[in-house]
């Protein structure tokens, strides 16, 4: 259990055990904010076994999002209890996820940091967490956009107005990555890749699976940002799975671009399908070979794999 600022504390399920045989930062309300997740036993209301204390217990799937009503009822509690000087234990199963992204919430809300990247940084100077995203409102739009990434998807591509120039992108090894840290990893992953995306400046939209198609000007332009894009993704990161954080490197996806979307698109996704299983064909990125070293299969798993 860290003390991060002020009268928030963050911190495991074990830490809230703990509390319940000793209490040397004196706790006095509890946020348990975990709900399905893979461990056992359950996330559940164990305010019976904290007499005394504040409780409140928010059962947030470990799906690393935060929904809207979750982080409304989350900040509403936290400004009660914080009203009334009590001392607040934020947490989730490991204390890594879900519990840093309700508490950074709360600090960009109650004005304790200035946004979301500041507060980020103050729990990361105590504690190494991977922060849930915070979905802040509903998405508007509708279905125009992608829920999973943020972008615009398929429908909204059709609907704008034509481009002289497309371009299509697929994570490389995308099932691997899945399969290797879980599914809530790879769409991680995927938001990761579209934050990215729309950093360099790209028209880009999410068709679905790990499938980005781009729209532009000229070849040239698509081709710089797409590859600033690539440099960037490739870039070590830091991901939560398998209950720590890991920081995964190698990471890169593949492109072809054509021209405006007509007879030749079908086409321009068959190129890209070709383009992928050649660079199949190279060197295992590094999270690959660190998964193949370790596995009982070897060398026949990353054959699968590929």
């Amino acid at each position: 259990m860290d003390h991060i600022v002020n009268n928030l504390w963050l911190g495991s399920q074990d830490d809230a055990d703990q509390l319940v045989r000793k209490n040397p930062e004196k706790i006095s309300a509890i946020l348990n904010v975990r709900g399905p997740d893979a461990y056992q036993p359950p996330g559940r209301d164990q305010s019976a076994e904290h007499p005394g204390k504040a409780y409140k217990w928010i059962p947030a799937p470990d799906t690393g999002i935060i929904s809207v009503s979750h982080t409304k009822e989350a900040l509403l509690w936290l400004q009660q209890q914080t009203d009334k000087q009590e001392r607040i234990l934020i947490h989730c199963k490991h204390g890594i996820s879900r519990s840093p992204g309700f508490l950074t919430a709360f600090m960009v809300k109650s004005g304790i940091s200035s946004s979301l990247e500041e507060a980020i940084a103050k729990v990361s100077s105590h504690r190494p967490v991977q922060p849930a995203v915070q979905i802040v409102e509903p998405v508007r739009r509708g279905v125009l956009v992608s829920a999973l990434t943020g972008l615009p998807n398929r429908q909204a591509f059709d609907e704008a107005k034509a481009s002289p120039f497309v371009a299509i992108a697929n994570v490389d090894l995308m099932k691997a990555f899945s399969e290797v840290f879980g599914p809530i990893a790879g769409d991680m992953l995927l938001r990761r890749l579209a934050k990215i995306l729309s950093g360099v400046g790209l028209n880009a939209y999410h068709f679905g699976g790990d499938e980005f198609v781009f729209n532009g000007e000229s070849r040239e332009e698509l081709s710089a940002k797409l590859s600033e894009a690539r440099q960037s993704f490739r870039q070590p990161f830091q991901l939560y799975a398998e209950g720590r954080i890991q920081t995964i490197a190698g990471t890169n996806f593949t492109f072809v671009m054509g021209t405006t979307p007509g007879a030749s698109f079908e086409e321009q996704r068959a190129a890209l399908r070709e383009a992928m299983k050649a660079n199949a064909r190279t060197d295992a990125p590094e999270w690959l070979r660190k998964t193949v070293a370790t596995a009982a299969h070897g060398e026949a798993w990353l054959r699968q794999a590929r």
